[in-house]
């Protein structure tokens, strides 16, 4: 089976989940350059403490919200898409996912300790069974509800303790070799990803099923309910997510606040995008994410941890979101320039030729 051409695919759809990958990237730089450390070193200044809040209202939790809805939208557009081939979609969607489990043990382990691809396989692999049938938008909500109350639940159990902000300081990243901050790494994307899929595994779900909703629906939408769902975002978002900017290292609210600013930036996204030709570009960087958020790790991982530049902890979180924006600016036109030549990304393209067993070139 070919590759989608780039003129069957959803330009808005690749450039959203391109600009997901830009918030996952501010978000995942607390742990990668290492905030705690930060504040050991430097002390809590006025300009940390508002790179903290800034990071907790607008971007935790909102952009791997938008990127689980685009997930569980891709699978059920993959099995309808298999589906009319005539081929075994569940079993193809099945290897697909089991390729990221793998993948994403790699990037784990040997560049970023806090890998979300294997939560996603793993969830992804229970999620399969809502494709047969539309799953109904209750689904998705007692889902995320549950979700939601589990994560309230282990923040009430943990307020007292070191858990979270030690999460974010670890002298090993800043002074260790590669080999010794590998071990701590497969260390903690075991603990990690055993966590991650038993505390956040159910609001996945819960996302993973939206955007299978989503799937048939998502360009029948009109202006009148995008605004209809940003004037409700905002009235929910606004208080949950400044709750969530005064308590930075627990955000009691994270997952709601999350949804509901996730679906403004989604919904705003689309109102404005006839506007945004600038913004179209994120298209190519969108058409191979794969690729993109490892070389994210990669790049970050080399410039901040010991065996790099070693700048761990000594990066103010306030410029969290501008190294992110310029990164991704530098991914885009690398990704425009790589599929002008090569039609796929790299990464992208092996994923391929795994689930179909076929060579690389096919």
């Amino acid at each position: 089976m070919q590759p989608l051409p780039a003129q069957a695919r959803a330009p808005f759809l690749d450039a959203l989940r391109r600009l997901a990958l830009v918030g996952i990237l501010a978000v995942n730089l607390e742990l990668l350059a290492g905030v705690g450390m930060y504040a050991a070193l430097h002390g809590v200044s006025s300009g940390y403490t508002l790179g903290r809040e800034i990071l907790a209202f607008f971007f935790s939790g909102k952009f791997y919200t938008i990127f689980s809805i685009l997930f569980g939208l891709g699978l059920a557009l993959q099995y309808r898409r298999f589906s009319e081939a005539g081929l075994d979609a569940l079993g193809l969607l099945r290897r697909r996912l089991g390729w990221l489990l793998g993948l994403g043990a790699l990037h784990g382990v040997f560049l970023f300790e806090g890998d979300i691809l294997a939560t996603y396989a793993l969830v992804g692999l229970f999620a399969l069974r809502y494709l047969k049938q539309p799953p109904p938008p209750g689904l998705a909500v007692g889902f995320l509800g549950g979700g939601y109350g589990i994560y309230l639940v282990i923040v009430w159990l943990t307020r007292n303790t070191e858990v979270w902000s030690g999460l974010y300081s670890n002298e090993i990243f800043r002074t260790g070799s590669y080999w010794a901050v590998t071990s701590e790494r497969l260390f903690n994307w075991l603990g990690g990803t055993l966590a991650g899929t038993l505390i956040q595994g159910v609001e996945l779900l819960g996302l993973f099923v939206l955007g299978m909703y989503l799937a048939p629906r998502w360009q029948a939408l009109g202006p009148a309910t995008l605004w209809r769902v940003v004037a409700v975002g905002l009235l929910i978002g606004v208080p949950a997510n400044l709750y969530n900017a005064a308590h930075p290292d627990l955000q009691p609210l994270r997952g709601l606040g999350g949804l509901a600013f996730a679906l403004v930036y989604m919904a705003l996204f689309r109102l404005l995008w006839p506007r945004l030709g600038w913004l179209h570009n994120l298209q190519y960087a969108g058409r191979m994410p794969l690729s993109n958020y490892l070389l994210q790790s990669l790049v970050m991982s080399t410039v901040f941890y010991g065996y790099g530049l070693g700048l761990y902890g000594q990066v103010n979180p306030l410029w969290f979101p501008a190294l992110a924006v310029g990164f991704v600016a530098f991914q885009t036109a690398l990704s425009r320039w790589w599929l002008a030549r090569f039609g796929q990304g790299p990464l992208e393209r092996l994923w391929r030729s795994f689930t179909y067993r076929s060579g690389p070139l096919a």
